[in-house]
């Protein structure tokens, strides 16, 4: 009864039991035994276990040889414990990992009986070690091949005891001649004991630690590193191992080094050319008191002649120098302001820079005054609201283009009153009627526009001489042949002209420029040929005492919020693309600049992913912004459009260009109007 009751215990267990007299005849092979084997009791030979291949199968692998199997060495009389085997045969192909453990069966007497095996899956567990064994493989061939020196030190002594590939290139030596060892058997003393000292700070702090630039001599010369030090903990929270990542910036930092060079050697032309510039300048300003006198002088003797003279002098030569005067300004003035904004507040490199500024905003400002003295009109200004000059004007104006042009006029139903001459303003408003009437000798529309408009620092301002705030802006807009940019170019130039002789004196805009100047403001002219002409005249609101302050030329530094996406922008301009990919990139955008609507439509077909904005120019030549939106919209229907343009809103509304609720950005805008619209559209 004992026995059937122990031979239903063993049956029952889980691990294999195997039993064998000392002549190796099997006493006992539980269920267990021949499930891990995949041998039956019927099949285990009843003879000497030095035959117990048999036992197994005859394609049994296992990692000991078969005298030293656990059951052979227990029927000998010793023990073993926990031996790895690998079984496999016809009812294991796949084969399986088990442990035995092996045991002599003596007598109480202590006679050898036998011997007892124990056999235990351990399938899972030899599967879960390979695993780590391939991860661990997995990962020490990714850090052989990070192309940055990693390498790993004990805490205790901070000896070495990991280096990659990339560490060995980087210090000319091989890791066998690395390990073991730390930075004092290889490195100089002074070397050697800031990297010791980076490394107990790490350990110490128990943080990580990131050194942007440090120097190390290795067998090809000095380099320099940017390295990250993190310390790794053990289970109680202790360092147990320095995990160091390098990055060789030794090329970056050359380049930097070069480019530091080229910046002084430019903030060097920079002052050398300002000398010069102050110095023509100084010139400039004798030979034009001379002639002045020279025409006083001629005044006194024949007034009309005087006159004629006068105006023939200064005002060429006055325009003459402003043009050539005021590129050489901007170029200084640009690169200077670029390069103090990327200075920090404070330094004396800044203040160098800012008084370059100064230098040029004062050089910019006479040439502005020497426009201004060719044109001595008398002035009596009063506070004006300019839709009441507009609209009393209506009748007259009318009846002055003809009933082949038609007349439109648009006032914003608040604007704020200027402090002008009016009887000057209707002429200014008079001269760019006639001009435009002349512009559409077949016919064509007028429009004029009052309303106000906030000017800005930068990008808007860069064609203006106003300071940043609010003006009454009131906008001359036709549909004529529009004006070359060589002939925009010299518009306001007094006494000149493209009309035939005898037909005009070519002093029309030339006193538009004056009085709005006088006025305090300022006119901007945008022309597209065959696509008519807009005159935009800025005046300032009026104020209750005048401003005798400085008046700087205008720079932005307010900040606008970064922004995400891809855009698309499309402007036949190339200062102005420059500019706005410049001010969209530096908000996180990115930009697809093209210069003419087949190249935009070229690099929408070959971007593979979402482009979030059309950001393009209304006129241009082949195929206008609205055409080229229709057409890219109907291939990326998620794409939002912002058109831009140097027109008034409603002239070209009428133009059959834009609608009323496409998005519009006029020009001339600052970068954070812009910007600011930008991000607006891609809100909506």
């Amino acid at each position: 009864m004992e026995a059937k009751l122990l031979r239903s215990m063993v049956e029952s267990l889980s691990d294999g039991v195997i039993a064998a007299d000392v002549d190796g005849n099997v006493l006992v092979y539980n269920a267990a035994a021949q499930r891990l084997t995949g041998v039956g009791q019927q099949d285990a030979p009843m003879q000497a276990w030095s035959e117990a291949y048999g036992l197994f199968g005859a394609d049994m692998k296992t990692l000991v040889p078969v005298a030293e199997l656990p059951l052979m060495r227990a029927i000998r009389g010793q023990e073993t414990s926990d031996v790895d085997l690998f079984v496999r045969n016809e009812l294991l192909p796949r084969g399986r990992w088990i442990s035995a453990s092996g045991k002599p069966w003596r007598d109480t007497d202590g006679t050898l009986l036998g011997g007892v095996v124990v056999l235990r899956d351990i399938e899972a567990r030899h599967q879960a070690e390979e695993a780590v064994q391939q991860a661990n493989r997995f990962l020490d061939s990714i850090l052989e091949n990070v192309p940055s020196m990693i390498f790993l030190k004990e805490a205790e002594n901070l000896r070495f005891v990991r280096f990659n590939r990339a560490g060995e290139d980087l210090l000319g030596q091989s890791r066998h001649a690395l390990l073991g060892r730390n930075d004092y058997d290889f490195f100089p003393k002074e070397q050697a004991d800031f990297f010791v000292e980076r490394d107990r700070e790490t350990l110490a702090g128990k943080q990580v630690v990131d050194i942007p630039e440090e120097r190390i001599a290795t067998a090809s010369g000095e380099r320099w590193l940017h390295t990250r030090k993190v310390p790794l903990l053990d289970d109680h929270g202790q360092p147990q191992y320095l995990l160091g990542i390098s990055h060789d910036i030794t090329e970056q930092r050359m380049a930097k080094e070069v480019l530091r060079r080229s910046h002084e050697e430019l903030e060097a032309r920079v002052r050398e050319r300002t000398v010069e510039l102050e110095q023509a300048n100084t010139e400039l300003c004798r030979e034009i008191v001379e002639r002045v006198r020279a025409e006083e002088a001629l005044r006194r003797s024949e007034e009309q002649l005087r006159q004629a003279q006068k105006m023939e002098a200064i005002g060429r030569l006055a325009g003459g120098v402003a043009h050539d005067f005021n590129n050489m300004l901007t170029a200084i003035l640009s690169y200077a302001r670029m390069m103090a904004d990327e200075r920090a507040e404070g330094t004396q490199d800044r203040e160098d820079l800012e008084q370059i500024c100064e230098a040029a905003e004062r050089a910019a400002k006479l040439t502005h005054q020497l426009l201004a003295f060719s044109r001595q009109q008398v002035l009596q200004p009063v506070n004006l609201d300019l839709r009441d000059v507009v609209l009393g004007m209506e009748g007259m104006l009318r009846r002055l283009i003809g009933e082949d042009v038609e007349l439109r006029t648009f006032c914003a139903q608040e604007v704020g009153p200027v402090r002008a001459d009016p009887n000057q303003i209707e002429l200014v408003i008079l001269n760019l009627a006639v001009n435009a009437r002349d512009a559409m000798p077949g016919g064509g529309r007028l429009t004029i526009e009052v309303g106000e408009v906030d000017v800005q620092d930068g990008l808007a301002a860069s064609h203006l001489v106003l300071a940043p705030g609010r003006y009454t802006l009131l906008a001359v807009s036709d549909t004529g042949v529009g004006i070359p940019a060589d002939v925009k170019a010299r518009i306001f130039e007094p006494f000149f002209t493209t009309k035939p002789r005898g037909k005009g004196t070519g002093l029309g805009l030339s006193t538009v420029f004056g009085i709005v100047r006088q006025s305090g403001g300022d006119i901007a002219v945008y022309s597209e040929p065959d696509q008519g002409t807009t005159f935009r005249v800025y005046l300032p609101l009026a104020e209750s005492e005048a401003d005798d302050g400085p008046t700087r030329l205008p720079h932005s530094a307010q900040a606008v919020e970064v922004g995400e996406g891809t855009v698309l922008l499309v402007e036949d301009e190339p200062l102005v693309a420059e500019a706005a990919r410049k001010v969209l990139e530096a908000k996180g955008y990115a930009v697809l600049s093209a210069d003419t609507p087949a190249a935009a439509i070229r690099l929408s077909a070959a971007h593979p992913g979402p482009i979030q904005l059309l950001l393009t120019d209304v006129i241009m030549p082949g195929m206008n912004g609205r055409e080229l939106a229709d057409r890219l919209v109907d291939q990326r229907p998620g794409m939002r459009v912002l058109f831009m343009s140097g027109y008034t809103d409603n002239a070209i509304v009428h133009h059959g260009v834009l609608d009323a609720h496409v998005e519009f950005l006029a020009k001339p805008f600052t970068p954070d109007a812009l910007a600011r619209k930008v991000a607006d559209v891609l809100k909506r």
